[in-house]
């Protein structure tokens, strides 16, 4: 394959790797504009659009290959580029498609394709040292340093649904805004009364970043900040976390 020589054409007016074209994952007739017509004829004539193949969680090969590696040169985290679509690459297509406003059903359509070549991402919202950023609003995790963004994670934050905290009232599921440290960690499963939180890297009282086995498009944790179980083990095996790192949530 070609991809890795990171050529694109623009003819279609977003970027487009050959690769894309060759296997399928972008369509040239998906930007194509309208087609020509004739002076000589008063036939009108309708444009048809070619089927797209659509890439999706239990597909596999080089179209998956070709998009995995993009989403990894744009930031997104996705494990492991194998050629086949697990819930890693699901967990990555969803941050792009929250990053970019769109649909968040984790199926590569030619939107999302497009979006992805378009190379827009987040913008960071710090602008010096190492930050980890949480945006409420499009549910995703930035590591910043010196406001380039490294690294875009998928998340789920407080669900804002009311529950009971196991000491005899009731409380919402929200992440709390602002800007905190990291001030304690537990590099194992931390049992608590709601349940356990994966190796949780704690910024404000008992809420945390931390892995799951449950990471929906959608906020739904208790408050805090859940990412992949994959996803978290490479955040303490990479140096973006240690104690005293700053975390800035807002909406």
């Amino acid at each position: 394959m070609l991809f890795a020589s990171h050529r694109f054409t623009r003819t279609f007016g977003v970027a487009v790797s050959a690769t894309m074209l060759a296997t399928g994952l972008v369509s040239p007739a998906a930007f194509a504009g309208p087609g020509p017509t004739s002076s000589t004829s008063s036939t009108s004539t309708t444009s048809t659009t070619a089927p797209f193949n659509k890439l999706q969680l239990g597909s596999s090969g080089p179209a998956v290959l070709a998009l995995q590696l993009k989403l990894a040169s744009e930031g997104y985290w996705i494990g492991n580029a194998n050629g086949r679509f697990t819930d890693l690459t699901q967990q990555a297509v969803f941050a792009l498609q929250k990053a970019n406003g769109l649909n968040r059903d984790g199926i590569v359509n030619r939107w999302t394709s497009a979006a992805l070549y378009r190379g827009v991402r987040p913008t960071a919202r710090t602008t010096n040292g190492l930050v980890i950023e949480v945006s409420l609003s499009k549910q995703i995790l930035m590591i910043v340093q010196d406001h380039k963004v490294v690294k875009i994670f998928n998340i789920s934050s407080g669900g804002g649904y009311s529950y009971a905290t196991g000491h005899g009232y009731s409380t919402l599921a929200v992440t709390p805004t602002g800007t905190f440290h990291v001030y304690y960690q537990v590099d194992k499963w931390d049992i608590g009364p709601l349940g356990g939180l994966y190796r949780p890297k704690y910024f404000s009282g008992g809420i945390a970043v931390h892995g799951s086995y449950s990471v929906p498009p959608q906020p739904a944790s208790h408050g805090c900040v859940r990412i992949s179980l994959a996803a978290m083990d490479w955040l303490w095996k990479s140096p973006y976390i240690p104690m005293g790192t700053r975390v800035v949530v807002y909406q």
